[in-house]
């Protein structure tokens, strides 16, 4: 009898909660774009806080304390491994096998999920190899494909489940990335579209993972919602991908937090956190479940401004050492400034401070014309001691120099599409190139096209539109980006045959440079004739 009645109602029992309604609340916190924002502390003097991952932790810290940690998703949306001191000295320099310090970080924050950015992919794949192993969670990027099998270079996706709710985050690296760092940075690899693979794919997880939430968490900008944009999708995906619940956008830097309608006809989330560590992304996920079918989703899209938050201090006792040693190492004397080096911008003739970088890129052989672009708009770096740290002020990305073939031709129209951006302000400031090596005027009342008038090299030898020169330009220039060669006439695919030579990023020739000279006059370099001169005519 006992037996008969216990098979009996374990069925029963398995009914009743199979029909019993629960509600599951989730909170999906994200970063983006932190840019090596790893401390609270610059590395100088300066003890003022800042916004960092230190503070991220703290939120991150009351938000699984008050949630639970079954009911808290990680993630980050990419860019995190370019723009500090911390990262560029554990990308190119640490080599004590102990761990890059965002790995490390993302492990004890207990990230759950991590997208490759452009600029990760920027720091080559003895960088971002490494993380990937030694991350404890996925690095994503479904739209890196490898070229020899076609198959997903990072990992496509993930799926979570947290309290009952089953998440899945599909991560999107930016697919305009070809156009903005060197082929040898992404090699073996190359680059889908995000909106010619997103439905597949969702769909894909859908009928394999079968998740009750499915997030895209895309290193793209937002764009528009009805205007496909390779670099600037999110709103655009939001609203045109079947099976979409939330996109997680990045990449351009914005806080946003809204909602757009479907291509299911509900609405779809779409958040943002801004940058370098002041926000994070909140997706707060209301579902209720009957068994193991939804019932109701609602998903409510924030940004946590955590910018005045205290730094975690486990955080800190973690990787407090960390800040030590890139202190130390950023503040390294290199040589010395003779006279001050006015950084300020001018719109109208050269500057000592351009001038300084044309002339370490024109001291490579054989290179005759130099492109380069203001990157500080103001301030002045007085005389005295300079530290490595000051380079990150001189030259704040890390483009590698290289060594074209372009026609003299090819040259001024290259100056006219750069004096037009400047002459207009159409675009920012590091699209304003002016060339070194060449002694040229600009008119600004002429119309494009009209507006540069070379009149010699540098040792007054004339200058032919004719002739082939060696020129010295960014990697991020030759990739094609800023559309400066697109005004000369080339593509990418033209540039490929053009390239002469590859050098180290120019941060590292300033360094060698002003090691090798010990005592930097800037009004004396710029006082050299080879870096050339130009200046606006009425």
């Amino acid at each position: 009898m006992k037996r008969s009645v216990f098979m009996v109602l374990v069925p029963f029992c398995i009914m009743s909660v199979s029909c019993t309604e629960r509600t599951i609340k989730v909170e999906v916190a994200a970063t983006n774009d932190v840019h090596g924002a790893i401390f609270p502390r610059s590395y100088t003097e300066d003890t003022s806080r800042r916004p960092s991952l230190a503070s991220v932790c703290t939120y991150m810290d009351s938000l699984r304390s008050a949630a639970g940690n079954d009911h808290v998703i990680l993630l980050d949306c990419g860019d995190h491994l370019q723009g500090d001191n911390a990262t560029y000295y554990f990308n190119y320099v640490d080599s004590s096998g102990n761990g890059h310090i965002l790995s490390r970080v993302f492990n004890f924050m207990d990230y759950d999920a991590v997208v490759v950015g452009n600029h990760d992919l920027e720091a080559g794949h003895p960088v971002y190899d490494r993380v990937a192993e030694e991350l404890e969670c996925p690095y994503l990027a479904a739209n890196a494909v490898n070229i020899s099998d076609g198959k997903a270079y990072f990992d496509r996706y993930a799926v979570m489940d947290r309290g009952g709710l089953r998440v899945a985050v599909i991560g999107f690296t930016n697919p305009n990335v070809k156009s903005w760092i060197s082929p040898d940075k992404y090699s073996g690899m190359d680059f889908v579209p995000v909106d010619s693979l997103a439905s597949s794919l969702v769909q894909e997880v859908r009928r394999k993972e079968k998740p009750d939430v499915v997030i895209l968490a895309v290193h793209c900008g937002l764009g528009e919602e009805n205007v496909p944009d390779m670099e600037n999708d999110a709103v655009y995906l939001a609203a045109h991908v079947p099976g979409v619940d939330a996109v997680i956008a990045a990449h351009d830097h914005r806080r946003a937090a809204f909602k757009v309608t479907g291509a299911d006809g509900d609405s779809v989330c779409v958040v943002e956190s801004g940058s370098r560590a002041r926000g994070v992304a909140m997706l707060s996920i209301n579902a209720v479940k009957k068994g193991n079918r939804l019932v109701s989703l609602e998903i409510v899209p924030s940004v946590a401004d955590v910018s005045a938050m205290e730094p975690s201090e486990r955080y800190m006792a973690e990787f407090g050492k960390d800040w030590q040693t890139v202190y130390d190492f950023s503040n390294r004397t290199i040589g010395r400034l003779v006279s001050p080096l006015d950084l300020s911008y001018r719109r109208d003739r050269r500057s000592d401070y351009l001038a300084l970088i044309h002339y370490v890129q024109l001291s490579c052989p054989g290179v005759e014309i130099s492109f380069t672009a203001p990157l500080v708009s103001e301030g002045v770096m007085p005389a005295g001691e300079l530290r490595f740290n000051d380079l990150f002020t001189l030259y704040r990305f890390e483009n590698l120099l290289y060594v074209v073939e372009m026609t003299g031709k090819e040259v001024k129209d290259y100056l006219e599409g750069a004096y037009d951006k400047r002459i207009t302000g159409s675009d920012y400031l590091y699209n304003y190139d002016t060339a070194g090596g060449l002694v040229y005027t600009v008119d600004p009342s002429a119309e494009k096209g009209n507006r540069i008038r070379i009149v010699s090299m540098w040792d007054g030898t004339p200058f032919d539109e004719s002739r082939m020169y060696r020129v010295a330009m960014t990697s991020y220039r030759a990739s094609g980006a800023g559309g400066l060669l697109e005004e000369a006439g080339l593509d990418r695919e033209a540039m490929a045959g053009r390239v002469l030579e590859i050098y180290p990023e120019i941060r590292t020739m300033l360094c060698n440079f002003i090691e090798s000279k010990g005592d930097i006059d800037p009004r004396k370099i710029a006082a050299e004739k080879k870096t050339g001169t130009w200046h606006f005519i009425k």
